[in-house]
């Protein structure tokens, strides 16, 4: 299946070192699409990032053009989830790769493209935090091994909720002082994770 352009259906081939493979591969494989050159150009205008024509981002993806700005490699970047030396660093590239192959193994479990992108974008923000690529991939392979044995996202979402269930309640009988510690390290964890000081339902208003 092609578009105007003549984008092809996704496949399970490595991206290669070049610009125009590396964006070729995260519009196939993004876990969201696969995406056409027009969508990709529609998407970057809809979150106000620099948008180029469509024809612009086939020749890109095609290497027809090899003569990106700054901005429009930033864009694309920031659009698909990866860290902005995606481009330019063969290790980031063989790192993300490697997630977002492992990522869309788990569509098959029950977890949307929406999800899954969003963990992409967490892993990209934590590696940028300075936690080691190894130890996200490792979290990748729990979830994969745990979805291997039929654990599906939602059962593993009822787990989490759960597990954050039992923290509580044997939080319940701590002195305040125990319980201040505890909420520090909580916090702590949080920032380690890269989320918000409260999570969005119990944020204020």
């Amino acid at each position: 299946m092609t578009d105007a352009h003549g984008d092809e259906a996704p496949t399970d081939e490595p991206a290669g070192g070049s610009f125009a493979e590396r964006l070729d591969f995260l519009c196939r494989h993004d876990p969201r699409g696969p995406f056409s050159s027009p969508r990709v150009v529609r998407m970057l205008a809809d979150q106000g990032m620099p948008a180029p024509s469509d024809t612009y981002i086939w020749q890109l993806r095609t290497g027809r053009a090899d003569n990106p700005t700054k901005k429009h490699m930033d864009a694309l970047a920031d659009l698909f989830g990866v860290p902005r030396d995606y481009w330019s660093n063969d290790a980031t590239a063989a790192v993300m790769n490697g997630m977002i192959h492992s990522l869309n193994k788990l569509k098959a479990k029950g977890a949307t493209g929406e999800q899954l992108h969003r963990q992409l974008v967490r892993f990209t923000k934590r590696m940028k935090d300075g936690v080691p690529p190894e130890s996200l991939i490792e979290q990748l392979h729990t979830v994969a091994r745990l979805s291997e044995a039929g654990v599906t996202a939602t059962a593993m979402k009822r787990l989490q909720d759960a597990r954050v269930t039992r923290i509580a309640m044997r939080a319940a009988d701590l002195s305040d002082k125990s319980l201040t510690a505890a909420a520090a390290m909580i916090e702590h964890f949080r920032q380690l994770e890269g989320l918000p000081p409260e999570p969005p339902s119990q944020s204020h208003t």
